[in-house]
């Protein structure tokens, strides 16, 4: 069933047109998560929260769920298709040793407003320890990094105490890297088996 935004609109009695609930489904869509503390993605979130059931009507037609963590104040949209047919094999390793990271600094109690911050040596080290490679050098691995933004895995503030960027693993990361998705991956890459075992334990 097709949702009627313009007939969405007209119930909120001119606070909303048409076109405000298309902007945010295309964000949610293109982003895959909207955080409600992030300045351009804060209306959106707030709208598809508001309108939940409407969005998640939506964007079922398009083979994907959406799931909101009020806990952390964020909106996710899950595709059901096979998640390791979108990201390269260089993101897909980067992607699991931070999903794994952030599993620990969960356990550790070490998030801060769901979010969990990691240097540059923590990540040389747990990739070397986890997947026996070294790490992409610093250019790859800029641009690894901001393809998992894209898919709101991470931000990526500059650093202050000299290194080039600091990681910040979102607590999107739970829902995208899901069980389903992890399993789809060792099914795509079972060098990484060992990692994904780690996170599905």
């Amino acid at each position: 069933m097709t949702v009627n935004w313009e007939k969405l609109a007209e119930q909120t009695e001119g606070m909303y047109v048409s076109a405000d609930f298309e902007k945010a489904g295309y964000r949610l869509m293109v982003q895959q998560v909207l955080y409600a503390s992030d300045r351009f993605s804060r209306g959106s979130y707030h709208l598809v929260v508001r309108y939940f059931p409407a969005y998640r009507e939506a964007f079922s037609n398009f083979g994907m769920e959406i799931q909101h963590n009020p806990h952390h104040s964020y909106v996710v949209a899950i595709p059901n298709h096979n998640v390791a047919e979108k990201m390269l094999m260089e993101e897909t390793r980067l992607a699991l040793v931070l999903r794994r990271l952030y599993d620990d600094r969960m356990q550790l109690a070490e998030i801060s407003d769901g979010e969990a911050v990691i240097s540059l040596e923590e990540l040389e080290r747990a990739y070397k320890e986890w997947l026996s490679r070294d790490l992409p050098e610093r250019s790859a691995l800029r641009e690894l990094v901001n393809a998992l933004k894209r898919y709101g895995l991470l931000k990526v503030p500059e650093a202050e105490d000299g290194q080039p960027f600091k990681i910040v693993i979102r607590p999107g990361i739970v829902e995208l890297l899901g069980e389903t998705a992890l399993h789809q991956l060792a099914a795509h890459a079972p060098e990484l088996e060992e990692v994904i075992d780690h996170e599905t334990a």
